[in-house]
């Protein structure tokens, strides 16, 4: 029997479980939750798949040109990967060449989520993922006891979807079904080449040949992606100096009339002149720490 295991720590003691390959019980038991879930979907009128397209451009949600640009980014995409692969060209261009794929990929992701959202909510998706959801509940299950499930039923997975095994073992159950992997990104050919010429740090963060963060044009970054000099001060895109709220740092000097004399407004009088005006109107008080009154035995 085929299986994955992954570890996770509950109440402070470390388990291990398995997912175990659906058998054909399993499969029979998912396939009737699928039937029934595809049911409930069409009695709420949920879309079928085959009429998605019709629904997007019934919807302006896609059309003629947005199904084009989607086929440029598709063939832009396989030919400068194409060209990362020969090489044979300046390691800057090349720099440049696996920054604009990433750039490409992320467009055509926005692209297509509107139609990958829609397809989740179509009769099938939620099926789909009922389907999947039952395979979850059914196949996780102890290593020490490999009869054991770790969720009482599906209802009881879906309750705990957010638990660390939930979460881990539908990732590991959809890479066992649907051949995915765990390390997409870092497989992409345009990471693989930033990672291998140390472009990028282990995170897929930007990286200067000193190893410190940088946005894609080199400029330091820290570690939330905010502009720093070389002393580590946060600075604008530009350059000018800002405080941790994201304003300028300057010493502000007053704005000049036509006479060019400074002009200072009513309600910016500097903080020095506000404060004589208080200490004229309060009585001083003394900086020094008070004594203690004498007693009459002194």
């Amino acid at each position: 029997m085929d299986t994955k295991s992954f570890k996770v720590e509950l109440d402070g003691e470390e388990k291990e479980f398995v997912i175990r390959t659906p058998s054909l019980q399993d499969q029979r038991e998912a396939q009737k939750v699928y039937n029934q879930a595809f049911t409930d979907a069409i009695k709420s009128k949920a879309v079928v798949r085959a009429r998605l397209d019709d629904l997007l451009k019934e919807q302006g949600l896609w059309d003629d040109e947005k199904q084009i640009r989607f086929d440029t980014l598709q063939k832009e995409i396989s030919e400068s990967e194409a060209r990362l692969a020969k090489g044979g060209f300046s390691l800057k261009d090349a720099r440049n060449v696996a920054i604009h794929i990433k750039e490409l990929r992320a467009e055509m992701r926005d692209l297509i989520s509107v139609r990958t959202s829609l397809d989740n909510h179509s009769a099938e998706g939620q099926a789909d993922n009922q389907r999947f959801n039952y395979l979850v509940s059914a196949c996780v299950v102890y290593k020490e006891d490999n009869n054991k499930k770790y969720f009482n039923n599906m209802e009881d997975y879906l309750e705990k979807a957010t638990d660390p095994v939930a979460i881990l073992g539908a990732q590991h159950l959809a890479n066992m079904l649907y051949g995915l992997d765990n390390d997409y990104e870092s497989n992409l050919p345009e990471n693989k080449f930033l990672k291998k010429y140390k472009f990028v740090d282990s995170d897929f963060r930007y990286i200067n040949k000193d190893g410190k963060t940088t946005d894609k044009d080199g400029k330091l970054v820290d570690s939330e992606g905010r502009y720093i000099d070389a002393e580590g001060n946060f600075i604008d895109k530009y350059g000018n100096r800002v405080d941790g709220e994201g304003e300028y740092v300057a010493e502000f000097e007053p704005f000049l009339d036509d006479e060019g004399n400074p002009v200072v407004a009513d309600e910016e009088e500097t903080p020095s002149a506000k404060s004589e005006e208080k200490s004229e109107d309060k009585p001083k008080k003394s900086t020094r720490a008070k004594k203690s009154p004498k007693t009459a035995a002194e």
